[in-house]
């Protein structure tokens, strides 16, 4: 039987991911599996890579470390999103009171595939095994998603006890080709009451879609599962136009879907760190934009960018102002940070355009070196050089400088961010902090004060430089 892969537009926002059945390099990861008794120590990179400390989740209650891990936010900024990401990967020792084993490590793996990251949840899934049905529910839907079915369906069709359900089975079956095994599984199912009308009719069209009229298709379900996802993909079902979650993207990179939803999903996935920038810079450099608006204007900007490259320095200066003002608009200016670190490093830019480059500089990892080449022309990017070059600031100017200032010198803050930071329980510290900063939209001078100075407690003090650069970038780059 045939079964043709549909492709349509993608929504350009996201949802959480669910469960069947209910900026960091892959290069980097380590994926031998683990045997180990205390499974929330799993981690593919080292404490050494990533700068988390070993002792970073303390005596924190594990339910509580999960709700605050889990979650992806679309406005996190990247440095924000890649430090989650760090934390979630790193293998740093589980909770001392663990009461509830296993629940910290499904939290980091269920924030990856909130943010699409199937490769790195791919990689913690290899190393921390697949032998409980919730992990394996997890793997199974990230070899779904990426790609990878085949695979998943072996590992489920010869461990049947880990099956998410009766639908994953007779999918399976029918992807191992025993076509008359999923045509039984299923009638079994129905006839016994083990499987929805819904689910029944879904499976049916996949097994026989010849025999049903593709104008009279079934909505999607809600919530839709990575497998009702994939099922409907297979058989070309239209999706109803709402936002789909970020990990269900991932199949409209292929070029099959077309240059627009490519790079709308690309967008996306780099925006939530899943993917790297360098992918989406040379997206836009594979077409001439179609029409005028939207994703074109930003395909533009960049294709004209690099076209400047070659040119005198006011081409240079105006087409990075405008370039970065069209990333800007959607989140997506931190992707011009690599062209700037290098192609333009050298380049004789207006002053306008050389201020661009240096907040572009300040997210590169060697910010500090990159800053001592850059004179500061206003009082707000001289309070920036300082923090970038491990400096004190002369003075507060607002009250968000006011706020890093106070971190940097040693809060005095009496909340919980801050004492739970100084009795070593750091990642609750650090993600509720975070949590607070994002759900302010960086502008809440008590949250930008708790979260640098959780961090400076737990003695990250270049991710607290990196945080204060982007909450002061966020306030004052507006050009």
């Amino acid at each position: 039987m045939n079964h043709q892969t549909g492709h349509h537009k993608v929504i350009q926002s996201s949802k959480s991911w669910k469960p069947s059945g209910s900026g960091i390099t892959t290069e980097a990861i380590k994926t031998t599996q683990l045997d180990i008794a205390q499974p929330d120590a799993v981690g593919v990179l080292s404490p050494e890579q990533t700068g988390i400390p070993k002792n970073f989740w303390g005596d924190s209650n594990p339910s509580t470390l999960a709700r605050l891990i889990a979650p992806y936010r679309e406005t996190a900024l990247p440095e924000i999103n890649a430090l989650w990401q760090r934390i979630v990967l790193t293998e740093i020792d589980a909770p001392l009171h663990n009461s509830a084993p296993g629940a910290v490590l499904l939290a980091r793996v269920d924030h990856l595939l909130n943010a699409g990251a199937l490769d790195q949840a791919e990689a913690l899934l290899d190393r921390a095994g697949t032998r409980t049905p919730e992990l394996f529910r997890r793997a199974f839907d990230v070899g779904l998603l990426a790609g990878r079915a085949q695979s998943a369906c072996a590992t489920m069709l010869r461990n049947p006890s880990l099956s998410p359900d009766l639908k994953a089975r007779v999918f399976c079956l029918a992807r191992a080709n025993d076509w008359s095994a999923a045509a039984l599984t299923l009638t079994t199912a129905k006839a016994l009451g083990q499987i929805s009308a819904a689910d029944e009719d879904l499976l049916a069209r996949f097994l026989d879609p010849e025999l049903f009229d593709e104008n009279d298709a079934p909505p999607p379900p809600v919530p839709l599962t990575a497998l009702d996802f994939t099922l409907r993909e297979a058989l070309a079902l239209p999706r109803n136009g709402q936002a789909l979650p970020l990990a269900f993207l991932h199949g409209d990179l292929e070029n099959l879907t077309g240059w627009r939803n490519q790079v709308i999903a690309t967008e996306q996935l780099v925006r939530s760190g899943a993917i790297p920038p360098k992918r989406l810079i040379a997206l836009y450099q594979d077409g001439v934009p179609a029409a005028s608006g939207g994703i074109w204007v930003r395909i533009s900007a960049v294709q004209d960018l690099i076209a400047a490259f070659e040119g005198d320095s006011d081409e240079v200066s105006a087409a990075l102002i405008t370039a970065y003002q069209a990333l800007d608009e959607v989140g997506l200016s931190f992707i011009l940070s690599d062209l700037a670190a290098e192609d333009l490093r050298d380049t004789e830019l207006n002053s306008a355009a050389a201020s661009v480059r240096y907040r572009l500089w300040l997210l590169q990892s060697d910010y500090s070196d990159l800053s001592f080449e850059y004179t500061p022309q206003n009082a707000d990017e001289a309070f920036m050089q300082a923090v970038a070059q491990g400096e004190q600031p002369d003075a507060a100017r607002n009250d968000i400088q006011a706020a890093i200032l106070a971190a940097f010198e040693g809060t005095q803050l009496d909340v919980s961010a801050v004492t739970d930071a100084r009795q070593g329980r750091y990642g609750e510290a650090i993600l509720k902090s975070l949590t607070d900063l994002i759900v302010s939209r960086y502008a809440d001078p008590l949250a930008v004060e708790a979260s640098i100075s959780a961090l400076l407690i737990a003695g990250m003090e270049d991710e607290a430089r990196r945080i204060a650069l982007l909450v002061l970038m966020t306030g004052a780059h507006r050009i």
